[in-house]
């Protein structure tokens, strides 16, 4: 993936392997009585900035991070150093304190296949390059984001994307209280010319600081990015081309991973996956190669593995879109409250409205996925708040199929107060949309429909429980009993068809030594299971075993006698056979 390390960058590493040394030397050495003023802090910055060799260029050759390369911190640490880098954790969610020795122009390597070049190449034979593509309006929403990662991304973007397709760049301040963030910023980005920052004088919250970015813009084409993302070579060529041949194409890019604890740029399986969700509404990236598997005899095999793709759900943050298809859409749901469920509504609702989502595999841009979801933490009830957010979503877009993810936190009864959604439904019969069954069955046929299961709910134990005691089995912290607690979550189980015995993509699994909880393959064999109505056993086909509850889990002779056998199901349709 990277080119042969030069000799600076031997030599970066040189040094950087010496750090340890360093720091042994200068604890060992160093007493109370010494006059050196410089601190240890001071020192490993002396250290790291020596292999930067920078000669005046805006990236220069060797520079820590250079090129994706990481930056390791010792493991023994100054305890200022080390308070640094805990309170960059604390706030940022990644590791601050490195991405603060990382220049704000630093290098990445083109990630992309081969097979992008030649389309790149042959977009300008047909006098189809930049100079002849629609601008784009490219909108980043930040709150209280470390200084050098804000940065890094706004120069990243002007640094590797052609200044003719860039109209401006809109920084949407959501009401930061750091105080970088205030007149520093406002005197930093004067002299950039394509940057422009907008400025909410209350919090918003990501879903409506966007709309306000987007709309403050008068572009046709709308790209969004995070606040801590860096650009590959060609990103934005590929998205605008994209979506200007159909406008209804909201267009993805392959999202690569920028480690949070050394910066390293990680591009090797960004192009493997596509976006896709549980019946809880959390996104979830899934195998491309499963997916073309299961397509292979009903569909034509892609130009090339690096063409663009389609995907049922996009990851949200990263993407291009046309403002008429945005408007159509009804923008985001604005009654959806500052982060989460967004990409699922407008996911939904772009494909069952007459557009599409497609990953475009030749524009990369590298995102760091910080820890902890920093950006909801100084918000009370700000997890809550997506269930509202997702609760609103399924009201207006699912159709039967929400009472499958009420399911999941304990039924239609446990919604909660989300609004008023009158208005998202009239949009939705005004556009005429699909139902949500047709998505299913034609853009995400891959997904498990609960509606198809044979039995659905809590698997309690039918044996005798002291004090009417009720157990059922749970996972995923482990594999075993605890008190039924009527709410979904852990306790929300499928009987499907094949025999699998599932929470979403995990299946029991029992290879006649073990039962545990694995992927779901669908081949049968050790996840193969049967329920009995009448002797309410739990069978596994292949060793002709019972599951049996005796203070632990165990797989025995079957018999339909023995109470500890016993298990009750829910949902029950023989139907489904």
């Amino acid at each position: 993936m990277f080119p042969l390390l030069t000799a600076k960058h031997l030599f970066f590493v040189l040094v950087l392997s010496l750090i340890g040394l360093t720091y042994w030397i200068v604890i060992v050495e160093r007493d109370d009585s010494s006059n050196d003023t410089a601190t240890l802090e001071e020192e490993l910055h002396l250290i790291l900035n020596a292999a930067r060799l920078d000669d005046g260029s805006p990236d220069p050759d060797g520079s820590p991070g250079d090129m994706g390369l990481p930056v390791k911190l010792p493991d023994v640490l100054p305890p200022n150093v080390r308070e640094l880098v805990l309170k960059g954790w604390n706030e940022q969610g990644l590791n601050q304190y490195v991405s603060d020795l990382i220049p704000l122009h630093r290098r990445l390597p083109d990630v992309r296949d081969a097979w992008c070049r030649g389309q790149e190449q042959e977009r300008r034979r047909r006098n189809v390059g930049p100079g002849t593509l629609p601008r784009s309006a490219i909108v980043i929403v930040f709150y209280n984001e470390a200084w050098s990662v804000l940065l890094r991304t706004v120069h990243s973007v002007l640094d590797r994307t052609p200044t003719e397709l860039i109209e401006e760049i809109v920084l949407v301040d959501d009401c930061s209280t750091m105080s970088h963030l205030k007149g520093q910023l406002d005197e930093y980005i004067a002299p950039l010319a394509k940057v422009r920052l907008v400025r909410s004088s209350e919090r918003l919250g990501l879903i409506k600081a966007r709309l306000l970015g987007a709309k403050s813009t008068t572009t046709n084409i709308i790209t969004f990015l995070d606040a801590h993302c860096e650009v590959i070579e060609g990103w934005l060529e590929a998205l605008i081309a994209h979506v200007a041949d159909d406008e209804t194409m909201i267009a993805i890019p392959a999202i690569d991973w920028i480690h949070e604890d050394t910066l390293a740029l990680n591009a090797q399986n960004s192009v493997k996956y596509y976006g896709s969700f549980d019946w809880a509404l959390n996104f979830q990236w899934r195998s491309r190669e499963e997916r073309l598997a299961k397509h292979a005899p009903n569909s034509t095999a892609p130009v090339h593995p690096a063409a663009p793709y389609d995907t049922p759900i996009m990851a949200g943050g990263l993407f291009t879109i046309h403002r008429t298809f945005f408007q159509r859409l009804g923008w985001y749901d604005e009654e959806m409250k500052i982060y989460g469920g967004e990409n699922m509504e407008l996911s939904f609702k772009a494909w069952m409205c007459g557009g599409k989502i497609q990953i475009v595999a030749c524009s990369r841009v590298a995102h760091i996925q910080k820890r902890g979801h920093p950006y909801l933490l100084e918000i009370p009830g700000s997890f809550g708040l997506i269930k509202r957010n997702s609760v609103r979503l399924a009201e207006v877009w699912m159709d039967e199929y929400a009472d499958y993810y009420y399911e999941t936190f304990g039924g239609r009864e446990k919604r909660g107060d989300f609004g008023d959604v009158t208005a998202r439904k009239e949009l939705r019969e005004r556009l005429q949309c699909r139902p949500f069954r047709w998505y299913l069955e034609h853009v995400f046929p891959e997904q498990f429909d609960p509606s198809k299961a044979v039995a659905r709910g809590v698997i309690q134990f039918g044996g005798e429980i002291p004090n009417g005691y009720r157990l059922c089995l749970d996972w995923p912290m482990k594999l075993t009993l605890v008190g039924c607690h009527g709410t979904g979550g852990h306790q929300l189980w499928y009987l499907t068809k094949q025999g699998q015995v599932t929470r979403e993509d995990h299946c029991l699994d029992y290879d006649g030594k073990e039962l545990a909880m694995f992927r779901c393959h669908g081949l049968g064999g050790n996840q193969q299971w049967s329920w009995d109505p009448q002797t309410k056993l739990l069978k596994k086909l292949t060793y002709d075993r019972c599951l049996q509850w005796d203070l632990e889990l165990s797989l025995v002779v079957c018999d339909p006698n023995q109470p500890k056998q016993k298990w009750l199901m829910q949902n029950y349709k023989p139907n489904n056979l």
